[in-house]
């Protein structure tokens, strides 16, 4: 059986709860990712999406310059662990509308994205193709 462990990519991207949402998106898009986890005081604090970046730039009175990225943070976060099976973390991240997940084995040690899972079953997509 397949596990979070083998799709998972490490040393996740984080930032600290105090950056500004401008440095955050700066960040995400030089590492060409969608997802950043906030971290406080070396604790998860959350995570941000580009989504959730976007959604609040448009707002009247937003500065992204001097608003610090805890202020849009979710920190209703959901994590998954290694051992983890991928098609428990597939159902987790279809079922709640979740593109990535951190990965914590008692700190943060990677994160596994709805690609990297397709990547590591390529049988089951074809199969999906197949089917439908």
């Amino acid at each position: 059986m397949l596990q979070v462990r083998h799709a998972m990519k490490g040393h996740p991207f984080t930032i600290p709860h105090d950056a500004s949402v401008t440095d955050t998106a700066r960040t995400m898009i030089t590492a060409g990712i969608e997802t950043i986890v906030v971290t406080k005081k070396n604790d998860i604090l959350g995570s941000v999406t580009t989504n959730d970046i976007l959604r609040y730039t448009y707002t009247s009175g937003f500065n992204p310059a001097k608003t610090s990225i805890e202020t849009i943070t979710n920190e209703d976060i959901m994590l998954a662990r290694p051992r983890t099976s991928l098609e428990d973390i597939r159902n987790i991240m279809t079922e709640s509308d979740i593109n990535t997940l951190p990965v914590v084995d008692k700190e943060l040690v990677g994160y596994i994205t709805l690609r990297d899972l397709i990547r590591v079953q390529p049988e089951k997509l074809e199969a999906a193709k197949i089917s439908t």
